[in-house]
C-alpha cells in the first residue's frame, strides 16, 4: 500500500469497531481481551488483507501510534487512581 495505507487502516478500523459496539459488550460483562478476540475473529480476513498491503513506512507509523495509545492508557489509569483516591479522603 502507498502512503495512505495507515489512513485507510484507521478509517476501516474505526468504522468496523463502532459497528462492533464494544461498549455494549463491556456492559454485557466481557473483558477487553475477550472483546478484542471477538473483533479479530470476526474480521480476520479483512485484517490479513490490510496487513498484506502495508509497507515499512506505514508499519512504523502504526507502531508509533500503538506506543502513543499505550501512553494514553497509562495516563488514563493514573487519572482513574486519582479519582478513586478522592473517594478515600
Amino acid at each position: 500500500m502507498k502512503d495512505n495505507s495507515t489512513e485507510i487502516w484507521f478509517k476501516w478500523f474505526y468504522k468496523n469497531w463502532e459497528k462492533f459496539s464494544p461498549g455494549k459488550l463491556i456492559e454485557d460483562g466481557l473483558f477487553p481481551s475477550q472483546i478484542a478476540e471477538r473483533f479479530v475473529n470476526e474480521n480476520q480476513a479483512n485484517l490479513i488483507e490490510l496487513a498484506n498491503k502495508f509497507d515499512n513506512k506505514n508499519e512504523d507509523a502504526l507502531e508509533e501510534f500503538m506506543k502513543l495509545s499505550e501512553s494514553e492508557l497509562h495516563v488514563t489509569k493514573y487519572f482513574l487512581k486519582l479519582v478513586q483516591l478522592r473517594k478515600i479522603k
